[in-house]
């Protein structure tokens, strides 16, 4: 089962996760969105065990799922 799911993250914190990201050769997109002080780092089509992974790296802050189930 794969999902879209997208880790938001202030600013400050934003350089550390993304040299553990690309450590972690996954595929993911950065996007500001306007009015908001921080960053969302965005990963397309993510398994359990990289969904636990990326869990780890962001912390416990709640992953917004984007998108539908692709059996």
């Amino acid at each position: 089962m794969e999902k879209n799911v997208q880790f938001s993250v202030p600013w400050r914190e934003a350089t550390r996760i993304l040299k553990r990201l690309k450590a972690g050769k996954l595929r993911f997109v950065v996007r500001q969105y306007a009015g908001k002080t921080g960053v969302a780092f965005v990963f397309p089509r993510v398994s359990v065990s990289q969904y636990v992974y990326l869990y780890i790296v962001f912390g416990p802050r709640a992953a917004d799922v984007i998108g539908k189930d692709t059996k």
